[in-house]
């Protein structure tokens, strides 16, 4: 059985002296999937605060794509619309910050598992991507 995202986040807190008056040194974005709740997205900044959300950015490259998230998030995309946004979303930050990288890595995660995608800037990030 997994940990709950409240535990994860008082076991990370604690072992970085959150509490205590030390520093998270990065922000964590966990996501996963169960029966009763289904899809689930939280963060945890560098404060250590516990947010869920419908979807999470971070990272250098988040700063350029909060438009593009805003204008063309929609609830209940399906999976191809929903690896769209993603893919579409990294590519922004990979054309506005330096620090980006320039290959997609993304993970899937439904009732039936979780599936990897990758996508590389020689075939302009076009598919079928899953590895």
């Amino acid at each position: 059985m997994g940990l709950s995202v409240r535990t994860m986040n008082k076991r990370h807190r604690r072992e970085h002296r959150l509490t205590e008056g030390g520093t998270n040194s990065a922000g964590i974005i966990i996501a996963g999937y169960d029966a009763r709740h289904g899809g689930q997205v939280y963060s945890i900044p560098l404060g250590g605060s516990l947010h869920r959300q419908p979807y999470a950015i971070g990272g250098s490259g988040s700063t350029y794509i909060y438009g593009y998230c805003d204008a063309n998030w929609r609830e209940d995309m399906s999976e191809e619309q929903g690896v769209a946004f993603v893919k579409g979303a990294l590519q922004e930050a990979i054309r506005w910050d330096g620090s980006s990288g320039g290959v997609i890595r993304m993970v899937v995660l439904t009732a039936e598992g979780a599936v990897r995608h990758l996508y590389l800037p020689d075939n302009e990030y076009t598919g079928p991507g899953v590895k």
